[in-house]
């Protein structure tokens, strides 16, 4: 008799062993964190299929899903369109309401007008500031008994020679985009 318990104290100490380290092995299964490439140029991350067709490991792999040739590509915002109606498959372009397309039009060109007021804005303040490449001296830059801080006087005429050149090449892309709609 004390030989069956013996027997079943060590089956049980077993069970719980087999317990424990199933889990374990379940979870080992697959890597979510590597992607392995197969011979037969498939991608996983199950580790016995790793081991079965002897997969190369990825380093920093980025692996996009496509979908198969069978299956339609899922358009995102596939929905219906404005008026209730649907694209064309195949169809990439939507096609909107030429009152719609001007309405657009009318409202990217005001936007434009309304950024080129302000850079026509802005550069009229540089170049009073700039004052022909002789803007006023700032207090930091005098030196006491009436000297001037050349360096620090010469690096801000350049910098602000460098915002009217950037200013006068936004206003020029900003009057060839207006150029582009209609009025």
């Amino acid at each position: 008799m004390t030989q069956i318990v013996r027997f079943s104290g060590w089956m049980a100490a077993l069970a719980a062993v087999a317990a424990l380290a199933v889990p374990g092995m379940v979870q080992a299964q697959t890597d979510p964190q590597r992607v392995y490439r197969c011979p037969d140029n498939s991608y996983t991350n199950d580790l016995s299929e790793v081991r079965e067709k002897n997969c190369k490991l990825i380093d920093n792999a980025n692996v996009s899903i496509l979908s198969s040739p069978g299956m339609p590509p899922k358009v995102i915002g596939s929905g219906p369109r404005e008026g209730g109606s649907k694209a064309a498959p195949g169809n990439q372009a939507v096609r909107v309401a030429p009152a719609t397309q001007k309405e657009r039009d009318a409202e990217a060109r005001r936007i434009l007008e309304q950024e080129l007021q302000q850079q026509q804005a802005r550069l009229e303040q540089l170049l009073k500031e700039y004052n022909n490449g002789h803007p006023d001296y700032l207090p930091s830059e005098r030196i006491a008994g009436g000297g001037v801080k050349g360096g620090e006087y010469a690096q801000r005429v350049a910098e602000m020679r460098d915002q009217i050149a950037m200013t006068q090449a936004n206003i020029a892309a900003l009057q060839r985009e207006l150029q582009k709609y209609p009025q």
